[in-house]
């Protein structure tokens, strides 16, 4: 009996057993009044060791180099824009690749050569609105290449050690619609997808241009043209381009041309005003059929009459199986090798006709696609 007596009153009971029984005695009350109590105390404990998913810092770090473009007519003399006929004739977007203002778009963005009197402009973050003079543009990667008179401006974030995989995570960042700044998310769905060059300057080709696109279902629609996508430390992954067609509704099937060909290409522009590269003029497609991509090779159903190929007695029918040492297995190795060696370099390019193998060299004339 004195042993029971002890324990009543011994400290760790007191200060310890006795207030946890009581405040299980009291939640149970507050319980049996109120039964909604316990599933909010739930929620609340849930949610404080829940993290939020946010990407919130690869916006704030990327927006700033994500500018506004428009298109619009200018006045009689050139000055301005036009006060008679103020619209907007196209919204897009555009990255900032360096503090003193060069900023890439897309090529199909950008007026043609036969529309003087439209001009480009570019809205900063900040609001202020500049004109953009076209430093250049290359047709086959759908890129221009545009210069504002401002400094210190924030460029986009480059990781030269970043490879885009499948699977990862990416924001489109644009004007879509001419909305104001937007962002999108998916994942990189595909990589090295072949081409996208502008078969007009509304429907997409896929087979006439030279990029190894990033494919995406992270949302690009009208006006995100020329916006960044960027991964989720804020690093430009690529330069979105389009949707796959136009013309189709084609949900979860966007591209962006990968930040590598974009400098690239960049680069050349500065350098060289133009992307030179050399020209066969064969095509593995023409009107009536597509490519054959079952076929070892790449098979010519296209010459161009006036084109080295056709110089050198290449024929359409021919199965273009190597060119000088390199094996030829598909139109993506023959356009990597042709794109890629100057104009006037002769190449031995082997074909098969009808059962037997021929060796032509053929001179490489100059790619000349910058024609509207």
């Amino acid at each position: 009996m004195a042993l029971k007596a002890r324990f009543w009153r011994s400290t760790w009971f007191s200060f310890l057993v006795f207030p946890v029984a009581l405040g299980l005695f009291v939640a149970l009350i507050a319980l049996l009044i109120n039964p909604k109590l316990g599933e909010s105390f739930g929620n609340m404990l849930y949610s404080s060791q829940k993290d939020i998913q946010s990407y919130s810092y690869a916006v704030n770090k990327a927006s700033p180099s994500v500018v506004n473009i428009y298109v619009s007519r200018l006045n009689s003399d050139y000055t301005g824009i036009s006060t008679e006929t103020a619209e907007i004739t196209t919204s897009a977007s555009g990255v900032i690749m360096s503090p003193d203002g060069y900023i890439v778009t897309n090529y199909h963005v950008i007026p043609s050569l036969n529309e003087p009197n439209r001009a480009v402009w570019a809205q900063t973050f900040d609001g202020k609105l500049r004109q953009a003079f076209i430093v250049g543009f290359d047709r086959r990667t759908d890129i221009a290449l545009l210069k504002i008179n401002a400094t210190n401006l924030q460029a986009i974030p480059i990781n030269p050690r970043y490879e885009p995989h499948v699977g990862d995570v990416v924001l489109a960042i644009g004007n879509p619609n001419n909305l104001g700044l937007t962002v999108t998310h998916g994942i990189i769905s595909a990589t090295a997808r072949t081409g996208s060059g502008l078969l007009t300057r509304e429907r997409m080709n896929i087979r006439e241009g030279l990029q190894d696109l990033i494919q995406t279902d992270a949302p690009i629609n009208s006006g995100n043209s020329g916006g960044a996508l960027v991964n989720t430390n804020g690093d430009l992954v690529g330069i979105n381009t389009a949707s796959f067609d136009n013309s189709r509704v084609a949900y979860g099937i966007g591209f962006a041309i990968p930040t590598k060909l974009v400098l690239y290409v960049m680069h050349e522009i500065l350098k060289h005003g133009r992307v030179i590269r050399g020209y066969l003029g064969i095509s593995d497609e023409n009107e009536n059929l597509v490519a054959n991509n079952a076929v070892n090779g790449v098979l010519v159903r296209y010459v161009d009459p006036f084109g080295p190929a056709a110089i050198a007695h290449i024929q359409e029918g021919d199965l273009i199986v190597q060119v000088n040492e390199k094996r030829i297995h598909n139109a993506r190795e023959l356009i990597d090798v042709i794109s890629s060696t100057k104009p006037g370099t002769v190449l031995n390019i082997t074909v098969e006709r009808r059962g037997q193998r021929y060796v032509y060299p053929v001179t490489l004339a100059e790619d000349k696609p910058n024609i509207d």
